[in-house]
């Protein structure tokens, strides 16, 4: 009985050193255990991205107050650790390919919006929204309407 005592207090003790990166979770319930399930570094950008609707779109821009597409995923994702290049292009050829119908919270999804190939690049925050900066601002829309789904190109996943 110590033992499972241990095991889920340090797994509490972890998830609390550590917030918003670990949560603890029953793993199993009728013993008492805990596992520690660890969210993706790129549920930090998301909520760096988002932190920033509203903005400004200024072309060349990567942030703090006003941003161009892949300003705002790459300004987003730095905040999570992770370095992108300024370009919607070279962020196409990061991470690895994700099929349409997989499409998660944290992936980058591409879009021909503003030119031939991957020219505009959001972060999703759910398999069907994204939030990015467009020539209205920062803002979230959805991946698969009749204007961003006529567009789309891919998703790519970082972790």
């Amino acid at each position: 009985m110590k033992a499972r005592w241990a095991a889920a207090m340090a797994a509490l003790v972890l998830a609390a050193a550590c917030p918003g990166s670990a949560t603890a979770i029953p793993s199993d319930a009728s013993a008492g255990l805990f596992a520690v399930a660890q969210a993706p570094l790129t549920a930090k950008a998301v909520t760096a991205a988002l932190s920033k609707v509203g903005a400004p779109y200024a072309s060349g821009a990567a942030g703090p107050d006003a941003f161009d597409c892949s300003g705002l995923t790459m300004w987003a994702l730095a905040r999570a650790g992770i370095a992108a290049p300024h370009s919607s292009f070279a962020q196409f050829a990061m991470g690895s390919g994700v099929a349409r119908s997989d499409i998660r919270r944290g992936d980058l999804v591409f879009f021909d919006s503003a030119g031939t190939g991957a020219s505009h690049v959001a972060l999703a925050t759910s398999p069907t929204t994204a939030v990015s900066a467009t020539d209205h601002g920062v803002m979230t829309h959805p991946i698969f309407d009749a204007y961003w789904g006529g567009h789309y190109v891919g998703a790519r996943r970082l972790t």
